[in-house]
């Protein structure tokens, strides 16, 4: 009885929370669907070059990583809850029609529009979650990141089934969950509404805290070189294990499933933890336990013992995710959606950007090579870690100190 009581007030607290990241899920399924959509329509011959197929890629990322910051700064000036939806339903669509054209150039505006429908979606759906999560803010935005992952790994299997069905047409499917969650936000636009006008009501009425753009700028840093460990891994992992370990494409491809689930379960597991024992010890101590993992990875020559410390390694890595958004609306506090849009955009965009360089070594030096250059990202990333600042701390240590100074003023006017 304790439990059911425990989760009804759970799914209570969290709700819009919830919602948020099935609203991420259907977001994300778009951007997460979009290899594996692309892989469909050079089987079908709609494609006919691994060059368009990256060509393609890039315009789901450049573009993306472009608007985020934009949207960001608009989601700032004033409450707009519809730039959530619209963004939602524009990356469904973009996606959804790629398979019903075999002209390229039309398929390069339909995944740029997507891409702008991505952007459009994370900025202001990070900062309604962050007005509705109040002091439990790492498990808040944690259920928030979590609807992007399950979205990254489910997206193939839709695709795949769906196109197995209907043929490439078939891809038209992925637009179903953004087209149910159109409604509920529909439903509740006035109350979210609400809910950003009296959290910037809370932050006019509070004093300013002050802002830190030199450690806005070092985790920013930071998440550029593990974006670039993410696109890695996802994007070079199967052809990793088909050329060094000989694995059907099948085969290599579960393993993107288990980076999946280790990614959902981190970014949970990592927001509880960042409310529990402090933002900046679970991003440096999870980006630096992450390395020793990694490391081990590309050292075996066995593919099961490959897959032992694959898993390890990609729980530490994503247990920074959600944690590394919420430290930077804590950093940019006053501009919580430009800091969203970074955190979550650019930053993570850039690993999209710098994929083609890993394609490059792995061409022309080995698969192996391009492994190592993902644990040297990863160690950059852990190092620059550390020195993003503890502004929990500081801002504690700046609390105290006004308030003992208060006190001894306070004093010395009585003893006058």
């Amino acid at each position: 009885m304790s439990l059911s009581l425990s989760l009804r007030q759970h799914l209570r607290h969290y709700h819009d929370n919830y919602l948020f990241m099935l609203g991420h899920l259907a977001t994300d399924i778009c951007q997460g669907s979009v290899g594996a959509a692309l892989a469909v329509l050079l089987a079908a011959g709609y494609l006919h070059t691994n060059t368009e197929i990256s060509m393609l890629v890039l315009a789901s990322t450049l573009l993306s990583s472009i608007v985020q910051p934009l949207v960001g700064i608009i989601s700032d000036l004033k409450p707009r809850p519809w730039i959530m939806t619209v963004g939602m339903v524009t990356a469904a669509l973009g996606i959804g029609f790629i398979g019903c054209t075999q002209n390229f150039i039309l398929m390069f505006i339909l995944i740029s529009i997507s891409g702008v429908g991505v952007a459009m979606f994370h900025p202001q759906g990070s900062r309604l979650c962050h007005a509705c999560s109040h002091e439990h803010m790492g498990r808040g935005m944690s259920i928030f990141s979590v609807g992007g992952n399950i979205g990254f790994a489910i997206g193939p299997v839709v695709i795949s089934l769906a196109t197995l069905l209907f043929g490439p047409p078939g891809i038209m499917v992925i637009m179903l969950p953004a087209l149910i969650m159109m409604f509920v936000f529909m439903n509740r636009h006035q109350h979210y509404t609400e809910l950003t006008l009296n959290e910037n009501r809370e932050l006019k009425s509070q004093p300013q805290e002050r802002e830190s753009y030199a450690g806005f700028a070092i985790l920013t840093m930071m998440i550029f070189f593990r974006s670039c460990v993410y696109f890695g891994l996802t994007t070079f992992i199967p052809l990793y294990f088909m050329s060094r370990f000989k694995w059907e494409v099948g085969l290599a491809n579960g393993n993107l499933t288990v980076i999946a689930v280790c990614s959902a379960l981190a970014t949970l597991a990592g927001g509880a933890l960042a409310d529990r024992f402090g933002f900046k010890t679970v991003l440096a101590m999870s980006a630096t336990l992450a390395v020793p993992f990694l490391i081990a990875f590309a050292a075996m020559d066995s593919a099961g013992l490959a897959v032992a410390f694959l898993i390890p390694a990609a729980l530490f890595l994503y247990g920074s995710l959600s944690v590394s958004m919420v430290m930077g609306q804590k950093l940019l506090c006053n501009h919580i959606g430009f800091a969203s849009g970074i955190t979550i955009g650019l930053g993570i965009s850039f690993g999209g950007i710098t994929s083609p360089l890993l394609g490059y070594i792995g061409d022309h030096y080995g698969l192996e090579y391009t492994m190592w250059t993902i644990v040297v990202a990863a160690m950059i990333s852990a190092l620059v870690a550390w020195f993003v600042p503890d502004i929990d701390a500081i801002r504690q240590k700046r609390k105290e100190a006004a308030e003992s100074a208060a006190a001894v003023t306070s004093e010395a006017e009585n003893h006058s």
